[in-house]
């Protein structure tokens, strides 16, 4: 709503704020995974797997598909196929623990995401956009910037101890990061919300078929194969989620403004079905 009222006249000033702040973000995140996380990969690798290709093959598949159909704008299409190459969020662990979800599977699965993610998303970019329309040496040095340095600097406060002194603050900064992150893209395309309607509706419907349906389809299928319930809100979590924070700062420094009305629109769904499945699994059987 900030970002809607005050638009870019207040968003320029924190747009440079936006990579320090999801790289801090991304290092305070990722000091929950300790060594147990690493070592506990190969005992669910398979359910991994299946999280994994949900995220990137599912979901990422159904935003370039659907993109294709509604989208004939090419910022706007390069802002698709940048959230359908990037990860999981972050914030799939936390929801994961809320709701009683399986949180050591979420957490081994976003982490072996991210590691993944070093390779696949600048293949992913790269095959649907090509290499005359961006540095993809560019692209591979800020991933190193969001991804791995951030796990570098987590090890680093975990070994050192330094984790005990900022654990009661993590949740406050990692809340106010994202404010900076989802104000700044949302300011910058004030305009694009309240003069390009046919777009909106247009990312309205890809917003509501990736979180809403995706998510009762992950659901419908987990029952099937007779899942317990928390690994049917992992799975919802892991495959239907997307950074859409690091999306935004790949596209604001590599490509434009533009490019990043829809990551702005598809994170309000995500927030939306995060609130609707709060109710979903919490309600009495």
């Amino acid at each position: 709503m900030l970002g809607l009222t005050v638009g870019e006249r207040g968003a320029v000033w924190t747009q440079p704020l936006v990579l320090p702040v999801l790289a801090l973000v991304m290092t305070l995140s990722t000091t929950s995974i300790t060594s147990r996380e690493f070592t506990s990969i190969k005992t669910m690798l398979g359910r991994i797997l299946v999280a994994l290709l949900i995220n990137y093959v599912v979901m990422g598949g159904i935003i370039l598909l659907m993109g294709r159909w509604l989208i004939n704008d090419s910022e706007l299409w390069t802002g698709l196929v940048v959230i359908a190459a990037v990860p999981p969020a972050i914030a799939a662990v936390p929801w994961t623990y809320i709701l009683g979800g399986d949180t050591l599977f979420s957490l081994v699965s976003v982490l072996v995401a991210y590691l993944v993610a070093l390779v696949l998303t600048p293949v992913i970019t790269i095959s649907f956009l090509g290499v005359g329309f961006f540095k993809p040496l560019d692209l591979l040095i800020l991933l190193g910037e969001l991804i791995l340095i951030p796990l570098i600097a987590s090890r680093i406060l975990l070994f050192t101890g330094l984790t005990k002194h900022i654990e009661r603050w993590r949740g406050t900064i990692v809340n106010w990061s994202f404010f900076v992150v989802l104000f700044t893209i949302i300011g910058l395309n004030r305009q694009a919300f309240f003069g390009q309607f046919d777009v909106l509706l247009r990312l309205a419907i890809i917003g509501i078929t990736v979180s809403f349906a995706l998510s009762h389809a992950i659901e419908l299928i987990a029952k099937a194969f007779h899942a317990r319930q928390a690994t049917i809100i992992s799975l919802i979590f892991v495959g239907a989620m997307k950074n859409f924070g690091l999306a935004s700062g790949i596209l604001l420094t590599l490509f434009s403004e533009r490019a990043t009305i829809p990551a702005s629109i598809l994170i309000v769904f995500g927030l939306l079905r995060t609130l609707w499945l709060g109710f979903h699994f919490k309600k009495p059987t």
